[in-house]
């Protein structure tokens, strides 16, 4: 009886396997005839617009979302790895099947050339022959066309106006038609009512250091190009950590402040460390603003608003330092000979038997009895006028 089981499954199994590619390759042969009717269509123009059907416009309607897979940050514009679905309809490329058949839409190959709208990001850089080699298009029934081409771009990005929290990062997508005018194609974003949903992201962008915040879709205000070509827009948002942009510029540029400043408590004639700490932070600023537009956003105006009153203020103290020195700080040694009696000497470079008996710092106007009265002023001024810069430049600028 055993035997005789398993045979019997044995032939049940190879049957249902025969009927399972018998109707694979029946579909497989259904879809073939389908696509060579389409590709034999004589009356098929792909450099044609489609026909439009009685309706409110004369032009063909394209459906566009957008789906981001990857993006790399660099601080003026951003790598955008992306796929640009589009879906509209063209009744020459309508075909018949058997409902039996279940089939409901047939994938055209690479070769064929259909009518498209010829859309294209007006406001970025595209890679060159990217969306020809990940391109797939779909037709159903009705001649509903679904194509879906895999784009890279390069796009400017703008940054958060908010300083030192600049973890907002936006950028632009412009779609617009090169070949048809307004009155031939007219662009909608694809939703799903009664929100518009024209951007969906990778779950890769949903997480990390730079995280997907939001959207803005609306239209295009004005012509981008010559004519009056179609044109729809998207803001797309992403945020950041906080603490890393902190961490990058906001707190270097405060020590390096508070370190101009040291030369305060560093009495006059010590002339080493205090031209260590008044010039060095002025060096430093200078050379960001020469050489650093590379390592920082030129297009923030308030980072940079911040980092000229930092040249300014690290200015002003090395100031403070040469004045400190014009006002004659100087380290006077009084000497006696070892005879008794003798003269005294203001002369420092006295013979070695002599002996020293006052050293005396004469300050001038940088003295308020012998206090270094320049370096006191700025111990109390130069911290105010940070402390005010930094109040109104937070809560009033």
């Amino acid at each position: 009886m055993q035997p005789s089981f398993i045979l019997i499954f044995g032939l049940l199994f190879a049957r249902a396997c025969a009927q399972q590619n018998g109707a694979h390759t029946r579909r497989e042969g259904v879809v073939r005839q389908a696509v060579e009717r389409i590709l034999s269509n004589s009356h098929y123009d792909a450099s044609q617009r489609p026909p439009i059907k009685n309706g409110p416009s004369s032009a063909v309607p394209v459906i566009v979302s957008v789906f981001l897979n990857r993006i790399v940050w660099h601080d003026e514009y951003a790598e955008v790895d992306l796929r640009l679905r589009e879906q509209w309809e063209d009744s020459r490329l309508a075909y018949e099947v058997d409902p039996r058949e279940a089939i409901d839409e047939i994938t055209l190959p690479g070769s064929k050339q259909i009518w498209t709208p010829g859309t294209y990001f007006s406001n970025a850089k595209e890679k060159a022959n990217d969306a020809v080699a990940r391109g797939r298009t779909l037709v159903e029934p009705s001649g509903f066309v679904r194509a879906s081409t895999g784009r890279t771009i390069y796009v400017p990005v703008s940054h958060g106006a908010s300083f030192p929290f600049l973890n907002r990062r936006t950028f632009k997508l412009r779609l617009s038609s090169f070949n048809y005018p307004i009155e031939d194609v007219i662009y909608v974003w694809a939703n799903s009512p009664p929100l518009v949903v024209p951007v969906e992201v990778a779950d890769d962008l949903m997480e990390g250091t730079v995280k997907f915040e939001e959207v803005a879709a609306g239209d295009c205000i004005g012509n981008y190009t010559f004519g009056s070509y179609p044109c729809i827009d998207v803001d797309i948002t992403f945020s950041s950590s906080t603490f890393s942009s902190f961490a990058r510029v906001f707190l270097p540029s405060i020590l390096l402040v508070i370190a101009s400043w040291l030369h305060f408590w560093i009495h006059g004639s010590w002339s080493v460390p205090r031209t260590v700490s008044a010039a060095a932070p002025f060096l430093i600023f200078a050379a960001l603003f020469l050489f650093g537009g590379s390592a920082l956003p030129s297009s923030v105006p308030s980072l940079w608003c911040w980092l000229s009153f930092c040249l300014l203020l690290s200015f002003l103290s090395l100031l403070e330092y040469f004045l400190v020195i014009l006002c004659g700080i100087r380290r006077n040694i009084r000497y006696a000979s070892g005879r008794a009696g003798s003269a005294a000497d203001d002369s420092p470079l006295t013979p070695h038997g002599n002996q020293t008996l006052e050293v005396v710092y004469d300050g001038k106007c940088a003295s308020f009895r012998e206090n270094n009265g320049l370096d006191v002023i700025s111990r109390i001024l130069f911290p105010v006028l940070f402390l005010v810069w930094c109040l109104l430049y937070f809560f009033v600028l």
